[in-house]
């Protein structure tokens, strides 16, 4: 892998009340496929939102991704909704929509999918949604606490076109989810949201790991993102950072020869939710190849930080491979919790609260 720039926040372009809603604005919209317009195909663009509550996990990943089936429209996107919740078990669905049931407005944040939506309007985000097939729903406003980072131009590949990343760990969430008969209401919950865009291919020679932590006290000014990118076969590793946050902006970032990172353990479960629901039919195991444990520590410059993640429970969304015909990339997606202490610019470290960590690995 290799990446152009990863930038440590982006300057307000406004005064202090409006700060964070201008730096959103401005690196926050939609980008979409260049191939309706004579570009490349295989364009993927996804806004990913994650909430924990009270005993209760939330993720919402609005995406838009080209059509590259050979009988289809060479200007076609696919407008597509992932929901997972979990409280007692998960549950959630992976939905499909037609052209005339959406609402899409590029150069910012305005989706509308059938009964689903997000939006940013007035320095927050609207996100609003309901399942058809599943008892499931969501009103939830997520206000941003932090700059958002961007890492752009990152190859998965050495010979394929780039993709970018823009990630902001903390929000703040309010509003409710609605899980059949239960529902939870959220005041001031910990939140996570980051947008990606580019050009891959689902199959293709890569997998990663990805993870953030939040503290449960909103006086705790820490905020912790992971990431770790590797060939198919995860011997080979390209990239790896590891982002902290303290209050606004970013603290600290490590890379590379900076951080030493161990998986262990494999975790086991009762049961494993797919997504696909018919993955659960087809595919009844509850075996994955998932770490119980991830640690990680870096050291540079006089800085020091080192966490420790423990897996809970997963849940796995299927991808079908663009590559093949039968292939596909599993996404777990990981609830957990994790203990993080160091060093940094002479400010104690120390983070202890909930987590969520994805493994994309191919079937």
């Amino acid at each position: 892998m290799t990446g152009d720039s990863c930038i440590a926040g982006i300057p307000g372009r406004a005064g202090p009340t409006n700060r964070l809603a201008a730096a959103v604005e401005g690196i926050d919209f939609l980008r979409r496929s260049p191939r309706a317009a004579g570009g490349p195909g295989s364009h993927k663009e996804w806004l990913h939102f994650v909430v924990h509550g009270d005993g209760v996990d939330v993720l919402v990943n609005f995406s838009i991704v080209d059509d590259t089936r050979a009988d289809h429209a060479a200007s076609r996107e696919l407008p597509r909704i992932v929901v997972l919740v979990r409280d007692r078990t998960w549950d959630g669905a992976i939905e499909l929509f037609a052209d005339g049931e959406c609402e899409i407005d590029g150069q910012r944040i305005h989706l509308r999918y059938g009964d689903n939506r997000v939006e940013f309007r007035d320095g927050v985000f609207f996100l609003h949604g309901k399942l058809r097939h599943r008892p499931v729903g969501f009103d939830l406003v997520l206000t941003p606490l932090v700059v958002p980072a961007p890492c752009n131009n990152i190859r998965l590949e050495l010979d394929r076109r780039p993709i970018n990343w823009m990630v902001m760990p903390r929000l703040l969430a309010s509003g409710s989810v609605r899980i059949g008969a239960r529902t939870h209401v959220f005041d001031a919950a910990p939140a996570y949201h980051d947008h990606n865009w580019g050009h891959f291919q689902w199959g293709g020679d890569f997998a990663w790991e990805w993870g953030f932590a939040l503290p449960v006290a909103r006086a705790n000014p820490w905020s912790l993102v992971y990431v770790r990118l590797s060939n198919r076969a995860r011997t080979r590793c390209f990239k790896q950072g590891f982002f902290l946050w303290h209050g606004e902006t970013v603290a600290r970032v490590f890379r590379e020869a900076d951080m030493t990172v161990s998986l262990a353990g494999l975790l086991r479960t009762g049961s494993l939710f797919k997504l696909p629901g018919v993955m659960n039919v087809i595919d009844p195991g509850c075996d994955s190849d998932v770490p119980r444990f991830v640690e990680c520590r870096a050291e540079g410059s006089g800085d020091s930080a080192e966490f420790r993640f423990e897996a809970d429970d997963v849940a796995q969304v299927c991808i079908p491979n663009d590559t093949d015909d039968d292939g596909l990339t599993i996404i777990n997606e990981v609830s957990g919790r994790m203990v993080a202490r160091g060093s940094v610019g002479g400010r104690r470290l120390a983070l202890d609260g909930p987590g969520m960590f994805e493994f994309v690995r191919g079937a």
